[in-house]
């Protein structure tokens, strides 16, 4: 059961850096984001990821998917304007 809930708390942190990708291509990053928050927050979702994502093949699946949607999301942080032209998002 323990295995199930990590399971599940890895999806949804994945899910939530998804979130992060999108708010950051739908609306203009500015001085409403704080960046130490958002690489916080992205720290503390990969290291707990990481700890719990080792051993298993899925498990390490599921690593490779979270270092790529970081990836992703630091690119939508620094860039939005590329995401933005590319979704069609005005």
């Amino acid at each position: 059961m323990k295995s199930i809930a990590y399971f599940i708390l890895a999806v949804l942190t994945i899910a939530y850096i998804g979130i992060l990708c999108y708010i950051n291509i739908a609306q203009p990053t500015g001085a409403a984001y704080d960046y130490i928050s958002v690489y916080g927050g992205l720290v503390i979702a990969l290291a707990y990821a990481a700890i719990n994502f080792f051993g298993n093949p899925l498990k390490i699946v599921f690593f490779i998917l979270l270092i790529l949607a970081v990836v992703v999301l630091i690119l939508t942080i620094a860039i939005p304007d590329v995401f933005r032209s590319l979704f069609g998002i005005a």
